[in-house]
């Protein structure tokens, strides 16, 4: 009998410090894009802002497909 195996990769929730790093930015900055309803989805769980990398990664799609040549 063979065993099969299956791989999954988990990959968790960033913290605001975590996407600050990611993208090179403060996390000052994260804070106001929240606040003005700007920058890739986040999450609160709790009293915990979190943001989930593959949407991150989405958002960061969408802001490249903006800038392709006419």
């Amino acid at each position: 009998m063979e065993a099969q195996v299956k791989v999954v990769s988990v990959e968790g929730l960033w913290t605001p410090d975590d996407l600050s790093t990611f993208l090179g930015i403060p996390v000052k900055t994260l804070r106001d894009w929240r606040f003005k309803g700007y920058g890739p989805q986040w999450l609160r769980l709790g009293k915990h802002v979190r943001y989930d990398p593959e949407t991150v990664r989405r958002w960061l799609d969408t802001l490249n497909g903006s800038t392709e040549a006419a």
